[in-house]
């Protein structure tokens, strides 16, 4: 089975460090018809947004994305990483305590309710340099190596799975062929049975019968459809094997349906209408599949 099978779903994660910088990268993928990435990345790495969202899709192909990038300095810690805003606390105390008097209620511990709001203390922010934009590339790049591999494995035993479905519905197309000649009895046994009905037997015309007989079976005749199925089938087997991918794989499973379909209405024979119930049973089980392959 061809190793270029990749699943639609998977998970990759990577970690790359330095000595001021630890970065985290998880890339989570689901089932979708064309590509679309969610990036979640700290507020430093925003202008790095669209090469970001470029290397996930000339790797990725098409599917949905969440792709979270964390930051974590090495340097958090020492003086000067963290910084009070101090005018910004003045202005949130003013309104505190003039809600406080307007209310009746004063204050008791003003500054441990000033720390909790957005921006009083914060953590300067910084440019990142050439060596974190490597770092970053080199973490986002291994992630998409994981889900690469991931995906895969999945496709893997996808590939296997289907490959098993179309050879089960060969066999089923095999045991159609076989029940040509007893449908081609029966059906002049049961003619000829309707005709002893309603018909003298001397009045019977054996070679305008025959003629009849043929005349009905050409009408109800599956031998096109039984032929394009089986190229269906071939082409099916040979893109698993090539160039499997999953929109190609969908359009032939679609074309396999519609002959199945005209196979049923047409066959007028219950054991063949009972294989062809079971080749359609498999065909949904590998449009199922298909639908998770890349």
């Amino acid at each position: 089975m061809s190793e270029r099978i990749k699943s639609m779903t998977g998970f990759g994660r990577a970690t790359t460090e330095n000595d001021r910088w630890s970065v985290v990268c998880e890339i989570k993928a689901l089932n979708g018809r064309y590509f679309e990435a969610d990036l979640r990345i700290p507020k430093m790495l925003n202008e790095w947004d669209p090469i970001l969202r470029k290397m996930l899709n000339d790797r990725l192909e098409r599917g949905t994305f969440s792709c979270h990038i964390k930051l974590e300095s090495k340097e958090a810690n020492t003086e000067g990483a963290l910084e009070a805003n101090a005018a910004l606390a003045k202005q949130y105390l003013a309104v505190l305590q003039n809600l406080g008097r307007e209310l009746g209620t004063p204050l008791q511990d003003p500054l441990r309710e000033i720390i909790r709001y957005p921006d009083v203390l914060r953590q300067p922010e910084r440019e990142p340099d050439d060596q974190l934009n490597d770092l970053v590339k080199n973490c986002v790049s291994r992630a998409i190596d994981a889900l690469d591999a991931f995906r895969c494995s999945e496709g893997a035993a996808t590939g296997q799975k289907l490959a098993e479905l179309i050879a089960s519905i060969e066999q089923d197309l095999a045991a159609v062929e076989r029940e040509e000649d007893p449908r081609k009895q029966g059906l002049r046994e049961r003619i000829y049975h309707n005709l002893h009905e309603h018909v003298r037997q001397n009045g019977i015309d054996d070679a305008r019968f025959e003629q009849e007989v043929l005349v009905y079976l050409d009408k109800w005749d599956i031998a096109e459809e039984k032929q394009r199925l089986g190229q269906h089938l071939t082409y099916f087997k040979t893109c698993l094997k090539e160039e499997p991918k999953g929109r190609k794989l969908n359009f032939i499973s679609q074309e396999m349906g519609r002959e199945m379909n005209t196979m049923g209405v047409k066959s007028n024979h219950f054991p063949m209408q009972q294989a062809v119930v079971a080749m359609k049973e498999k065909l949904e089980q590998i449009k199922e599949q298909v639908l998770n392959i890349v």
